[in-house]
């Protein structure tokens, strides 16, 4: 339409707003993204960190200044906004090294929130406040301790028995895995606010390593006989009395059996957080009928925490490295049962966490080639009761960790270990900073005539085994915890 200066005027008006009102129609669907609405609510041991109003299904960053009079903003990605454009989550006070006082805000999909003042710690007694002072736990167990009182960082002061129980600070709170029964007294320290200690008791776990059947029955020369494992956690150290009878096998959570020669084996099997079951295996002539066996329902797991039953750790090497700038790091695992509320940090940056059709689960990180290594993981979640689960690791360690000496401790400079290792916990080419070191001592004790490789072997768990009968250890070729104590020691 053209308009012109004969064009009445009354016309040209009504013109014009319609104009106006298309306009105003157009910038209504243009509209600026909301601003997401900030809230920290603050309790003893928490801040709950809550946003409402902002888009939907969105990345939620997470921006603070350490320093209350600092005007640098230091920026992480804690999440996603539902599909309400709400968001929330419950860290430690101390959480990303913040100090009461310091300014913090959100930013979601570039819309920032108005900036709110990071709640401060109650008033500290001079002495370090720890959510728990005493707690009973059983072998494989793993528990968290957060300082109560402190916005400030911890510090790992003294464990009177690492063979019992390891302790690590890992985002600021203090994780501790039972490693063997006993007790311990372990200490952690925050600078200006004191010292506090948490009595720990580590008692053998009540429950085993089971079998669906209460014995097996395998004919030489026939199929093999498949037998499931019941028991939470991933296993190791499995043995077998008598080879030359009996071929035993574990593929997940089956125990397969073949019949060799008649005879009899006893086979044992172990796992994470329980004791090593054991199951009698009758190899029968050819020909032989299979006498009716028992079977044994899976034991009730009830109050055991979740526990990782699998994890891989791999990376798409860009320019052939694995930590290199723009390589990616993945890691995939898996529960031993359903689990929700799975949050994941790498190197104390939260993660996004995807899971896949099968029910596991993945993390991934673009690496910039900066990282310090070995790079922290930690990774929880809730099971159907409500129990939490936690895995606390580091990968790319380029030396091993050297622990300081306190009260009860091994010599200064020895090498704690602290995990489970068993032939196959490495595939071949990789290596594990673990497994290096023991392959050190073994050599130097002239147990272990191998290379140094990290890689645990068969050459490698024979001479664990050497050295288990040195010791008077049971000969199972894995380091489990009465092997690891002896090797914390100096033995």
């Amino acid at each position: 339409m053209i308009i012109t200066k004969n064009t009445h005027p009354s016309f040209r008006y009504m013109i014009a707003l319609s104009i106006v009102g298309l306009a105003t129609a157009w910038a209504s669907t243009v509209a600026a993204a909301p601003i997401p609405a900030l809230n920290l609510t603050h309790t003893s041991s928490t801040v709950n960190i809550s946003i409402m109003g902002a888009d939907s299904n969105a990345t939620v960053m997470f921006e603070y200044a350490i320093d209350p009079t600092s005007a640098t903003f230091t920026a992480i990605d804690i999440g996603h906004t539902d599909s309400n454009g709400s968001f929330n989550i419950s860290v430690a006070p101390n959480s990303y090294g913040l100090n009461g006082g310091s300014l913090v805000y959100v930013s979601v999909d570039g819309t920032a929130s108005s900036r709110a003042v990071w709640p401060a710690p109650a008033s500290s007694s001079g002495t370090l406040s720890l959510s728990r002072q005493s707690q009973t736990l059983s072998v494989g167990d793993s528990t968290s301790i957060i300082g109560l009182n402190t916005a400030n960082t911890l510090t790992l002061a003294g464990n009177s028995n690492p063979s019992v129980a390891m302790a690590v600070i890992q985002d600021n709170a203090l994780f501790i895995t039972a490693l063997a029964p006993g007790v311990s007294t372990i200490t952690a320290c925050a600078s200006s606010d004191g010292c506090g200690s948490v009595n720990i008791t580590v008692q053998q776990s009540v429950q085993a390593v089971t079998f669906s059947q209460s014995q097996a029955y395998v004919v030489a020369g026939q199929s093999a006989q498949t037998i499931g494992v019941y028991g939470p956690g991933s296993y190791y150290g499995l043995t077998n009395s008598n080879k030359d009878s009996v071929s035993a096998a574990l593929d997940g959570t089956n125990l397969i059996l073949t019949g060799i020669a008649v005879g009899k084996s006893v086979v044992s099997l172990c796992a994470t957080g329980l004791q090593c079951g054991s199951i009698t295996v009758n190899a029968l002539s050819s020909g032989s009928p299979i006498p009716t066996v028992v079977t044994t329902a899976a034991p009730d797991y009830t109050g055991k925490p979740p526990q990782l039953s699998s994890m891989t750790v791999s990376s798409n090497n860009v320019y052939g490295s694995f930590f290199g700038a723009g390589s990616t790091l993945n890691i995939n695992f898996s529960a031993n049962e359903s689990v929700t509320n799975v949050q994941a940090k790498i190197g104390g940056v939260q993660a996004a966490v995807n899971q896949n059709d099968g029910g596991a689960y993945n993390i991934s990180r673009l690496l910039t080639g900066t990282e310090s290594l070995p790079l922290p993981i930690a990774i929880t979640f809730v099971n159907s009761s409500g129990q939490s689960g936690q895995a606390y690791f580091s990968i790319g360690a380029s030396t091993p960790t050297v622990v300081s000496a306190g009260a009860g401790t091994a010599a200064q400079g020895s090498y704690a270990f602290g995990k489970y290792l068993y032939e196959g916990m490495t595939a071949a080419g990789r290596t594990d900073p673990d497994v290096t070191v023991l392959q050190q001592r073994l050599k130097a004790d002239k147990i272990y005539a191998g290379p140094v490789t990290g890689y645990f072997g068969p050459a490698t768990k024979t001479a664990v085994q050497a050295y288990q009968k040195k010791n008077g250890l049971s000969q199972l070729g894995a380091v489990g915890p009465s092997t690891r104590a002896s090797l914390n020691k100096g033995i």
